[in-house]
């Protein structure tokens, strides 16, 4: 595998729709390199729709998703598995398992689950069931499964939705340390704003009339969100 390959996703003309509807049509994206990227628009404009394409769980009805030279939708579960992890927008609500065996299932490496746990959520967290979290100690727990996955990319789909505003700059914190061991986060997310002054994203890509535009990642969130008053 070429170095040019190597840790590079390709959005090459995708086409969504949702019955008559149609969500993106020949859109196109290429994200190369570790850091924090960043999917923004308006509600419906299809940032989670082309997040779930980019994690291979969306069906296209046109075009291609390739990530590392391999096209997402031809590998098997276990394949995404190993290159991938996606965090939804909403943590599931109906697993009855505790939060040691959730994040157990997910862990490449079982020893760390306690410090990750403690890093991401709370310890004590450790023995109640994933149901009984809410809403926003539970997309801790799923943040701290992905990141005990192990794989070089995460997917996120509004990962504070539900955060208060201390577990969102803690999440912020830790989403740059995540980057910065060497992992590829890619985050649909409305809470930009909250990264001026603080995250540098290594891209930013904004979805609107059916299409991606690339943002200069260097201009402040308050002019992509300018950008996308326009």
């Amino acid at each position: 595998m070429t170095e040019a390959v190597f840790n590079r996703l390709e959005v090459n003309r995708v086409d969504i729709r949702y019955g008559s509807t149609s969500i993106l049509q020949a859109a196109d994206l290429s994200i190369q390199g570790e850091g924090i990227h960043l999917l923004v628009g308006r509600n419906g404009a299809g940032k989670s729709s082309l997040l779930r394409a980019m994690a291979g769980l969306q069906p296209l009805q046109g075009g291609s998703t390739v990530l590392n030279g391999s096209d997402v939708h031809e590998m098997s579960s276990a394949e995404r598995a190993e290159h991938l992890a996606f965090v939804a927008s909403t943590p599931p609500r109906t697993s009855q398992l505790r939060v040691r065996e959730v994040l157990s299932l997910a862990a490449s490496n079982a020893d760390r689950v306690s410090e990750v746990l403690a890093q991401y959520g709370d310890l004590p967290w450790a023995q109640q069931r994933l149901d009984a979290l809410s809403d926003g100690q539970a997309q801790r727990v799923m943040f701290a499964r992905a990141v005990l996955q192990g794989t070089p990319w995460i997917f996120m789909d509004e990962p504070t939705a539900f955060l208060d505003v201390p577990s969102r700059r803690a999440f912020w914190t830790r989403a740059v340390q995540v980057a910065e061991q060497g992992t590829t986060l890619v985050l649909a997310t409305h809470d930009y704003e909250q990264l001026a002054g603080e995250v540098e994203p290594a891209s930013v890509h904004l979805i609107e009339a059916m299409k991606v535009v690339a943002l200069d990642p260097k201009e402040s969130p308050s002019h992509w969100t300018q950008r996308m008053d326009r």
